[in-house]
């Protein structure tokens, strides 16, 4: 079995030996055999060119295999129709590895497509021009649509859905709320971009979270109710049990009788005040927004709050930071925090640090830190809560209001704390 190299070298070598010898026969004017010889030459160098051509034209069929991904070709059995021996065992192999590439890759594909259709949210990938590129089964189910091409296909899902997905920016979540067959879905959206092949796409993730919204208003609603029916029971069994002394009875004693009112008096008023202190978490403004100094803000507070006593250090960087907010509420907020921060330890002083400062995405980040007795593990989760408190005197609203206020300016508000070490409150807008 020759090779393809040996092959050539002897076709070659033949060409060259019968051109001599037409050359050698015309120099000795023997015209017959130069005539013979000649011939002999042409047809060589035409089995040359035919050689050449079929390898090119197989080695052609391997190109064009590989550039179209059609790998069911073969070139066994082609040794006959001129391509050289060794050559089909490589070509075979090449087929055979392109192939074994192609399954992996298309099993890979498959893989992650039937993961990424399996997933309990939505995905969709849209490049600059607003094309969708690919969206996942879930994606379809939960906006209601046929297979969209372009964003503006989503405008009969809510008109302003396009819009609101083509604004959004890296890592950052909005809630969106959609109706769909007479059912409101709320959908947690955020975006992240990444490069593809030099191309930039948009990766927007929707994730339906109405049932854990409602779980969520579950479980405040009853522990609402719990401390609801704590506090009006702590004041209506003194004033029933007085109120049934009264009734069983007979005899006038005016001492006893005053100190029951001022005890009945006094339950009833503290049942009021809590009444009160509730109109107030059900009451609190829809914020005015405007934009304003950071620093002038923080220096108006400092002075308001070294007037009454309370000490705190602050920075502000970089200096010319704005917030868009409403200054008044989130006045009360900031005063709030700084008020709990500087009663941290009734033991000793404390010192109080106020920053403001920008994160990665540019937004106003703002800290409230003591080195007080911190807040405990077990109580950490619980001090937002409505009425909880851990102050003898503490109405257990403030931390509450205070998480309200941010949430509706759009921010977050949280805390980490340790024991003997302190605490610090962030808040994001």
């Amino acid at each position: 079995m020759k090779s393809y190299s040996s092959q050539l070298f002897s076709r070659i070598l033949t060409i060259g030996l019968l051109a001599g010898a037409t050359g050698a026969t015309l120099f000795l004017r023997l015209e017959g055999v130069s005539f013979f010889c000649f011939w002999a030459t042409v047809w060589a160098g035409h089995r040359l060119f035919r050689f050449q051509a079929r390898t090119v034209k197989d080695m052609k069929r391997l190109i064009d295999a590989v550039r179209f991904s059609e790998f069911n070709i073969s070139f066994k059995n082609f040794a006959e129709k001129g391509l050289a021996a060794d050559l089909i065992p490589l070509m075979e192999a090449s087929i055979e590895r392109f192939n074994m590439k192609l399954r992996r890759m298309q099993t890979e594909q498959n893989f992650y497509e039937t993961l990424l259709n399996r997933i309990d949210f939505g995905i969709i990938v849209i490049d600059k021009q607003g094309k969708i590129n690919w969206i996942n089964k879930m994606a379809l189910d939960v906006l209601g649509k046929p297979q969209p091409r372009i964003l503006d296909d989503l405008k009969s899902v809510w008109p302003d859905l396009p819009a609101v997905l083509d604004k959004l920016v890296s890592r950052e979540t909005k809630i969106i709320r959609i109706e769909r067959e007479r059912v409101i879905h709320q959908l947690a959206v955020t975006a992240i971009y990444f490069i593809l092949e030099g191309k930039e796409l948009k990766l927007i993730s929707l994730k339906n979270i109405q049932s854990v919204l409602e779980e969520n208003e579950s479980d405040a609603w009853k522990k609402l109710i719990r401390v609801l029916t704590h506090e009006i029971m702590n004041s209506l069994t003194p004033i029933i049990s007085l109120s049934e002394t009264f009734s069983e009875t007979n005899e006038g004693n005016r001492e006893w009788m005053s100190h029951a009112m001022q005890t009945i008096h006094r339950r009833s008023k503290g049942l009021v005040d809590f009444v009160n202190n509730y109109k107030k978490l059900t009451h609190i403004p829809s914020p005015v927004f405007a934009s304003f100094s950071a620093r002038e803000w923080i220096d108006d507070i400092n002075r308001l709050l070294r007037a009454g006593g309370f000490v705190f250090d602050y920075c502000v960087q970089p200096q010319d930071i704005c917030i868009v907010a409403d200054r008044g509420l989130m006045e009360q907020v900031l005063i709030n925090l700084i008020k709990n921060a500087c009663e941290s330890s009734p033991d000793r002083p404390v010192a109080v640090k106020v920053s403001i400062s920008k994160n990665e995405y540019q937004r106003p980040v703002i800290r409230v830190s003591d080195n007080g007795d911190g807040i405990l593990p077990e109580v950490l989760d619980k001090i937002f809560i409505p009425f909880f408190t851990t102050k003898s005197t503490g109405s257990g609203i403030g931390l509450s209001i205070c998480r309200q206020i941010v949430n509706l300016h759009g921010g977050v508000i949280s805390v980490r704390s340790e024991p003997e070490k302190g605490s610090c409150f962030t808040m994001q807008l």
